[in-house]
């Protein structure tokens, strides 16, 4: 049919559905209308199956549709309709169309800065990282023990090398030897003494010598008769001017252990030299002294000794002032003229003697791979044996700590928290009659075991020292059971805690260790005990309900236990 024709036009509203337009009524003028059409626009409903029996299909995007009389077209009845342009949506540029913008300057200069931006942006972000990590504070693993503080060490008065074997079953890792001599004495290597230090060490047991540097008689008749070299080795004062006194008097009041004057006249030299200890003392503020028991240490390391012990160090100063001694007011059950009557302010452990300590502590550190520089006698007074409040003595020696006339609770607590918080001895040598159950306590607590040749083996206490929780682990001592037992842990990262008992006491007693010590888990596992324990109930290597551990009078047990997570 040419004369009906309909010209459609599509525009993209997607709201307004497929509609026709009517018709103008000019266009109708002459013509017998056999219909009526509607002047209005009309809404077409999607057709139904029911009704053309075929399914249709919106029109994309569903874009309305609008019939749209044309113009040109005159014919009565007939409509022309205009189906518009489909518009879709932008789906990207053709790869013809890249390719225009590929070799294009700018494009080529921009792709080429966002490239090398991102590189440098991640370099920078990678060099940030490492400068953090490298930055951050090291976390490094603490250095490991050394042979004196793993120990034990043995003090020996016999030296026969036939015990060697013996000390190594102890677990002995080095010995303690005192040298017989005068410390100033010349030898070489056919002393005895060195063949000594060679069969040792030719064992693998380090040997520790031990000098007295504080008294010699070496240069003494030089000294006496004023050399001008030797004339203030010693120590020389004038008699104290005392009118119709009976002969020469002492410059003070100095007294040693034996209540006795410290200072001894020379007829020949008419003056006083001092001598604490009985015999003349050496005068150590004057520095070739000092350098002479520098040679003296330099020898005995040469031939093979790996540590030196100093005997009589509190004594090595004394106050160049020469003032008088504070007398104690009301000592107990002491003189006026009693040694215990005097504060010794003024002739023991001055604080200049850490630096005259520390000169020797470095020959000892650098002739050696580390090993000890220790003293003998207890540090009445800390502050004499630190610089910049570190300790410049090895293994500072505690040797009242177990004795039976403190082997109680409150006394074992109170020397304890003394080394540890007060003093901050972290790591001592332990010095005691041995028995049963203070080697255990000795053996597990920080610090190095003094033993002796007489001392019995255990060889299981042995390697539980060896232990990171013994070697490494944290330490903290209570008192429980009202005062009763004294117990202690060890325990490390990673590893079993140790929990350690001692009943001093002759009583019998249960303790409940969780309820007393927090940090010790609900059921611990039994690993060893005393010679004195005796509980038919307990075993060896079995668990235990930690809430009622019993204990036997006069004996420790050792158990372990898994540290109750955070």
């Amino acid at each position: 049919m040419d004369g009906n024709k309909l010209e459609l036009t599509v525009k993209p509203t997607s709201d307004l559905p497929a509609s026709y337009k009517a018709i103008p009524e000019a266009d109708m003028e002459g013509k017998e209308a056999a219909v009526t059409r509607p002047k209005s626009i009309v809404k077409s409903k999607p057709p139904t199956p029911e009704a053309d029996g075929a399914d249709e299909k919106m029109l994309p995007n569903e874009e309305a549709v609008v019939a749209k009389q044309s113009p040109n077209e005159k014919q009565n009845g007939d409509a022309k309709l205009d189906i518009g342009e489909l518009k879709t949506a932008f789906v990207g540029l053709t790869k013809e169309e890249l390719m225009k913008y590929a070799n294009d300057p700018f494009w080529v200069r921009l792709r080429w800065f966002l490239f090398i931006t991102f590189w440098i942006l991640w370099g920078m972000m990678l060099l940030g990282a490492v400068m953090i990590i490298l930055a951050a504070p090291k976390c490094s693993p603490p250095p490991p023990r050394t042979w004196w503080e793993k120990g034990p060490l043995a003090e020996l008065e016999d030296t026969n090398p036939e015990q060697i074997n013996k000390l190594k079953e102890l677990g002995v890792t080095g010995v303690i030897i005192q040298w017989p001599e005068d410390a100033y004495t010349s030898f070489d290597q056919n002393h005895e003494f060195v063949k000594t230090i060679k069969q040792y060490k030719d064992q693998e047991v380090n040997v520790i010598v031990e000098l007295e540097p504080g008294t010699s008689k070496i240069w003494f008749n030089e000294s006496e008769s004023q050399n001008s070299e030797f004339g203030d080795y010693y120590i020389w004062k004038q008699p104290k001017i005392v009118n119709n006194a009976d002969g020469p008097q002492p410059p003070n009041n100095w007294v040693t252990v034996k209540n006795t004057s410290s200072w001894t006249y020379s007829e020949s030299r008419k003056e006083f030299y001092y001598s604490p200890q009985g015999r003349p003392q050496l005068n150590f503020r004057n520095p070739n002294v000092t350098d002479e028991f520098a040679k003296v240490i330099k020898k005995f390391l040469g031939y093979g000794a790996s540590g030196v012990r100093l005997r009589g160090a509190p004594y090595l100063l004394a106050d160049g002032k020469f003032e008088d001694e504070i007398i104690l007011q009301n000592a107990p059950g002491c003189f006026m003229t009693d040694y215990c009557s005097y504060s010794h302010s003024k002739t023991e452990n001055l604080l200049e003697l850490s630096t005259l300590l520390k000169e020797w502590r470095v020959v000892v550190k650098n002739m050696t791979e580390n090993g000890p520089f220790m003293v003998a006698d207890d540090l009445s007074n800390i502050e004499a044996y630190k610089v910049n409040n570190s300790f410049i003595v090895d293994l500072p020696l505690q040797s009242h700590l177990f004795h039976k006339s403190n082997a109680n609770v409150t006394n074992i607590v109170q020397m304890l928290n003394s080394t540890f918080n007060i003093n901050n001895i972290t790591w001592p040598l332990w010095k005691i009659n041995s028995t049963s159950e203070w080697d255990i306590i000795t053996y597990l607590i920080p610090g190095t075991p003094l033993v002796t040749s007489t001392t019995v083996q255990n060889k299981q206490l042995l390697k539980m020292r060896e232990s990171p929780s013994v070697m490494r682990g944290s330490f903290s001592f209570h008192a429980v059971k009202n005062n009763t037992v004294f117990a202690f842990i060890r325990v490390t990262a990673g590893n079993p805690g140790i929990l350690v008992a001692l009943n001093p006491s002759d009583n019998r007693t249960v303790v409940d260790f969780p309820a007393n010590i927090k940090a010790v888990s609900e059921e611990v596992t039994v690993q060893l005990w005393s010679e004195n324990y005796h509980e038919p109930d307990m075993i060896i290597n079995v668990k235990q309900n930690a809430h009622s551990i019993p204990i036997s009078p006069r004996s420790a047990i050792v158990l372990s236990y898994v540290p109750p997570s955070k």
